[in-house]
Parts: C-alpha cells; structure tokens; sequence
C-alpha cells in the first residue's frame, strides 16, 4: 500500500506508506540511526566507542524503536483479532458491525502527535536532560546520536502506550453492547486474553530492553531517581493495559454469568413451584420429572457459579446440561 490510509494509525501509515518492503523499511531506520554511531569516528570518539559501556547502550537504543516497528504489526493484528471476537455476539448486521469495527479502529491523528510531543518534552526532558551532554569535539556526534535516538524512544513509547490505552478504551465499548456470550464457552473470548497477553509482553520487553541498556551503560544496576521514575512508568504502564484489556473480557463474562444465573433462579422458582402444587394436591405422578429436572438446574447452577470470568482462565463447557423447555 503505497500511500497512507487513515485505518492505520500514525508509525504503521509511515511505514505502509514506504515503497520498500517492511522489512526493508525498518533496516532502514535502524541503519540511519546506526550511521549516527558511526559518525562519531569522524569525530575522534574511537577510543570511546570502542568501550562496551558507549558501544552497548548506543545499540540497544537502536534496537529499542526497531523492537517496536518489529513488533506492532502483531499488536494490530491481535487488537482486531480481538475485536472481530465480538462479531457473533452481538445482534448486528455485517454493515453495522462493519461500521462499529471502523470506528474502533479509525486513528486520531491529533491524538497521536499530541501523545509523541507530551512523551518527547516530558520523559524526554525528566530522564534524559540534553544539556547535561557533553557537547566537545571527540563526543559532539554521540550526543547528537544520543539526543536523536532519545527523541525517537520517547515518542514512540509515549505513542505506543497512547494508542494501546485507546485501542483497550474503544473494545471495550464492545463489552456493553449486550454481547450473547455463554460463560461456559471457554473459546467465545480467547482473542481478547490472547490481544491483552500480547501487549503485556511487549512492555515486558521494553522493560527487559531497558534494564539491559542501563546495565550495559554502568556495569550494574543503578537505582538512581531517573532509573525509579522510567522503570516505575514501565511497570505500571504494563500492569494498567494488561488489567484494562482483561477487564474488557472480565465485565462481558461476568454480565453473562449474572444473566445465567438470574434465568436458572427462575427456572428453579418455576419447577418449585410446580412441586409444591403438586404436593398439595397429593399429585405425585409428575413428581419424579420435577424433582430431576431441580436436581439438574441445582448441577447447572453450580457449573455456572464455578465458571471463572476472567478469559483464558475458563473451564471447558458444562457437558449434558439441562435446559428447560
């Protein structure tokens, strides 16, 4: 796809809108921003470069926004993998539903760019501090490598945990459509705990990347204020989007077993009821079928209360269950 559609949001349109194959594409960006380390040669920083404490950050935050052009494909894909979940639960028509997808999907553009300048000028001005930089010959083009690839790491993780929270926002939406979900189906939801799982590993990743570009730069693990502030972002970035995108799954679930278990209390009301005239009367040749039929909602019941609502945590469906005519 050659030029930018308005479906994709703001990093996956720039490299959709490349004429290079996307793996050439992020070769690209991760060769520019290695000819930046280089540069420094030319600046007379040889012997600095050649110490793994210059040379191991200065690669791993290369690797660090190509990790994230690497990887938000199958976040995408998993988000609407997630969405099309939603599809055979809910009463609306291809159009309709198609319309609804097209709104969850659809980018703000001014969203976006707001998101990459808040991350640039607030991490990047609280972690980073340029002009703390050593800006003499021998490290002018490490400095400008490093304030590059900062600008650049700052925004896309501003960007990314932006378009996440959105993304998580939107499907949920989908959850207080009244979705027709059985909560003993345990497949019905696996793409959601499959998209949340997925983006939680991604953080993770991030917060595995950045450990090792601060080991790499000390030689042990600092735990000074800058390191507590960008590793606290991390942790709890991760921990709120994989919480709120389980929690899309969990509200759906729980709304479902609440429905459940409110028709099997009147089913079971009906039955009794139908007993205790039975017993009145002294009427007990339908007796035997009410007392089964009650001995099968109570086993239903129990099914259903022991579901779990969380996706990925379900057991499989009540086999040979009852259902009442």
């Amino acid at each position: 796809m050659a030029g930018e559609s308005p479906t994709y949001p703001l990093v996956e349109a720039a490299i959709r809108r490349s004429r290079l194959p996307r793996s050439w594409t992020i070769a690209v960006v991760a060769g520019v921003l290695l000819l930046l380390v280089l540069m420094a040669f030319l600046d007379g920083a040889l012997a600095s470069l050649l110490e793994w404490s210059t040379v191991g950050p200065a690669l791993l935050y290369i690797i660090f926004p190509t990790y994230i052009l690497v990887v938000y494909p199958f976040m995408l894909r998993s988000r609407e993998q997630a969405v099309l979940a939603f599809k055979p639960l809910l009463s609306l028509e291809d159009d309709a539903f198609n319309k609804v997808v097209e709104n969850i999907l659809k980018p703000n553009r001014r969203e976006e760019w707001t998101a990459i300048f808040l991350g640039i000028s607030i991490l990047g001005r609280v972690l980073f501090q340029p002009w703390t930089l050593d800006w003499t010959s021998g490290y002018f083009w490490v400095s400008v490598h490093n304030v590059i690839i900062t600008t650049i790491g700052m925004g896309l993780m501003a960007w990314l945990v932006y378009d996440t929270l959105v993304g998580i926002v939107r499907v949920s939406r989908l959850s207080r459509q009244d979705p027709k979900l059985d909560i003993l189906n345990p497949e019905t939801l696996a793409p959601v705990a499959a998209w949340s799982l997925g983006i939680s590993f991604v953080f993770v990743g991030i917060f595995i990347l950045s450990i090792i570009a601060d080991v790499a730069e000390t030689a042990e693990i600092v735990p000074v204020w800058k390191d507590i502030i960008g590793y606290g972002f991390i942790i709890c970035s991760t921990l709120l989007i994989f919480f709120l995108s389980m929690w899309t799954a969990h509200r759906a679930m729980s709304e479902a077993k609440k429905s459940k278990l409110a028709t099997i209390r009147r089913h079971i009301s009906a039955v009794s009821s139908e007993m205790d005239e039975c017993m009145v009367g002294d009427q007990f040749s339908g007796a035997e079928k009410l007392s089964s039929n009650i001995t099968a909602l109570a086993t239903y019941k129990r099914e259903v209360q022991e579901a779990p609502t969380w996706p990925g945590l379900m057991q499989p469906s009540f086999a040979g269950c009852w259902h009442p005519s």
